[in-house]
C-alpha cells in the first residue's frame, strides 16, 4: 500500500535533481581566455572603403544645381504673384472660400525634384548600409 507515494516521491526528486543540475550546468558567460589586449593574436586588416559609384556622384551634382536653379525660379514666381494680385488675402470668412491660386509651373518642378532628391538619398543610404564596417571586420 505503500509502495505508490513511495515511488512518486522517488520520481519527483529525481525530476527535481535533475533540473537542479541542468540549470547549474548551463553556459550563459562565455569565459574566454583574456591573457592579453588582442584576443586573436593578430589584428584585422582595415580594408580601403569601396568607392563610390561616379554615376552616383554625377547625378547627385546635377540634382543639386538643378534644385538650386528650380528654388530660385519658385521664389521669383512666388514674388511675381504676389505683385500682381496684392489683394489676395489669407483670411477672408465667406461662405465660399476663395479658389487657391495657381501653382508655378518652377514651384511644381522643385517638389518632383525633391522627390528625386528623396529616392537619391534613400538609395545611399541603402547602399551605405550594405557596405561592412571595416572595424568589425574580422578574419
Amino acid at each position: 500500500m505503500c509502495v505508490k507515494p513511495s515511488l512518486t516521491w522517488t520520481v519527483g526528486l529525481a525530476i527535481a535533481t535533475v533540473s537542479l543540475l541542468a540549470t547549474s550546468a548551463r553556459a550563459d558567460r562565455p569565459y574566454t581566455d583574456i591573457t592579453g589586449t588582442n584576443y586573436w593574436n593578430n589584428v584585422a586588416p582595415l580594408y580601403d572603403g569601396v568607392p563610390i559609384d561616379p554615376d552616383i556622384i554625377a547625378r547627385t551634382t546635377q540634382l543639386n544645381q538643378d534644385a538650386e536653379t528650380a528654388f530660385a525660379a519658385c521664389n521669383d514666381a512666388i514674388a511675381q504673384f504676389e505683385q500682381q494680385n496684392p489683394a489676395v488675402t489669407p483670411r477672408r470668412f465667406a461662405r465660399q472660400p476663395l479658389p487657391a491660386p495657381p501653382t508655378p509651373e518652377a514651384c511644381v518642378r522643385l517638389e518632383e525634384l525633391r522627390t528625386q532628391a528623396e529616392t537619391l538619398r534613400a538609395t545611399l543610404a541603402d547602399l551605405e548600409r550594405s557596405r561592412p564596417n571595416p572595424a568589425l571586420r574580422s578574419w
